[in-house]
């Protein structure tokens, strides 16, 4: 394998631990290291056999806890017309392979989804602040809107969408719009996610 397919692998390998590592569990009892790793096995549909993942550490964090995992993963290589590599489907342990740009598409989906409900939460903060205060959030960025929304209005800080971008924030007295990039980082482009609101 040559040094940039080993740089690729080196890339995917922690977004898929990173995918399995969260495991939450109640605060009564610990997270023990096997129940983590069956958990894990079992992640998003997956059947793994559990001997494919290895628990290197559980953290107990209240009514949570991180697990530190490595996942044994197979990826195959494809070489395109223009000679390059790239990783072209993905396999762990005696599961069919999968196409990466389709597991891609997918955790894109859902990150959109994602965004677009964190923009919701927070556009129900701006018209609970503009019923008790007859005017919408003046700001031009994200961060003044939090600011003046947590914790009465939003019980949570959301700044950040999806694809670790701050979400953008733009409001008047009387209007808003607010807007993640989406998965291209671009302004006005087809993946935009944008909720505005005039006041009436």
């Amino acid at each position: 394998m040559n040094k940039r397919a080993r740089l690729i692998v080196a890339a995917l390998c922690p977004l898929i631990v990173s995918l399995s590592a969260f495991v939450y569990t109640s605060a009564a009892d610990d997270l023990s290291a096997k129940e983590a790793r069956r958990l894990i096995a079992r992640v998003a549909g997956i059947e793994l056999p559990t001997e494919a993942v290895r628990v290197r550490s559980v953290s107990s964090l209240g009514s949570s806890a991180v697990v530190e995992a490595q996942v044994e993963t197979a990826f195959r290589f494809v070489r395109g017309d223009d000679g390059k590599w790239r990783v072209a489907e993905i396999r762990t342990g005696d599961n069919k392979w999968e196409d990466v740009d389709m597991i891609a598409r997918a955790v894109n989906q859902q990150k959109a989804e994602r965004a677009r409900a964190e923009l919701e939460t927070v556009a129900t903060a701006l018209e609970a602040f503009r019923r008790e205060r007859g005017f919408y959030v003046e700001a031009a960025n994200t961060g003044a809107l939090v600011d003046q929304l947590n914790p009465i209005y939003l019980a949570r800080i959301i700044r950040i969408d999806p694809w670790h971008r701050p979400y953008q924030y733009e409001g008047s007295r009387t209007q808003y719009t607010l807007r993640s990039f989406g998965l291209d980082g671009k302004a006005n482009t087809g993946d935009d996610i944008v909720l505005e609101k005039r006041a009436q």
